[in-house]
């Protein structure tokens, strides 16, 4: 991960995250290190027991950083998940880095 993200220069600074759909039960983005939770979770079996858990629904918006101020990776951003017990969850993302990407724009 440090060679990809060249030692943390290049990296995802911060992520928004949408939910297009309602979702009956479960589902949920689970923050697991959020209000003291584990260090290290070693399963999501129990997901959304622990830390915070966000539930899914149609317009909702996630904004979290994924870096600190200083460039280190912060520890809290660690998320996962849940899984859908019923519905359907439709989702997408944006992420901000904290470099250019390099894309190329194709017209």
């Amino acid at each position: 991960m440090l060679q990809m993200t060249r030692g943390g220069y290049h990296n995802r600074l911060a992520t928004v995250f949408w939910y297009m759909t309602n979702v009956t039960h479960g589902g949920e983005t689970n923050f697991p290190r959020a209000h003291g939770g584990p260090d290290t979770p070693n399963t999501n079996a129990n997901c959304g027991t622990k830390g915070l858990s966000v539930h899914p629904e149609r317009g909702k918006v996630i904004v979290f950083y994924s870096l600190n101020p200083d460039g280190s990776g912060d520890n809290y951003s660690l998320h996962g998940a849940c899984p859908v017990k019923e519905g359907t969850k439709w989702a997408a993302n944006k992420w901000v880095w904290n470099q250019p990407q390099g894309y190329i724009d194709i017209e």
